[in-house]
């Protein structure tokens, strides 16, 4: 395993800001953020609000740790919850991890 891998990183410490900030914007849902770990695996948690439903799509940050994902027309069907993680831990987080803030986006008629 190399040093860099999710399972070796240190937690986040206490006094370090919240983490990634994304925001959305709808038509075709793009998702945009900065704050993350450069050139990384980004994972995308979409939520769906009152069924029950929770995906995953994978991206890859750039460069200088930014998100720019154009989720596909089917990733929101009604109304639903994004949030977005490198992998960095933090024991306060979801599962163990970093998430960015959360962000509602509502379908719209394409």
């Amino acid at each position: 395993m190399s040093s860099d891998t999710p399972a070796t990183q240190a937690p986040v410490p206490p006094d370090q800001p919240a983490g990634p900030i994304i925001s959305a914007s709808c038509g075709q849902v793009l998702i945009t953020g900065s704050g993350f770990l450069p050139n990384r695996s980004i994972t995308i948690r979409i939520t769906s609000i009152g069924e029950d439903i929770v995906d995953y799509l994978t991206y890859i940050s750039d460069a200088n740790g930014g998100l720019s994902a154009a989720l596909p027309e089917t990733a929101i069907i009604e109304t639903g919850h994004i949030a977005v993680t490198d992998h960095r831990l933090d024991p306060r987080g979801d599962g163990g991890l970093l998430w960015s803030n959360s962000v509602t986006v509502t379908h719209t008629v394409w």
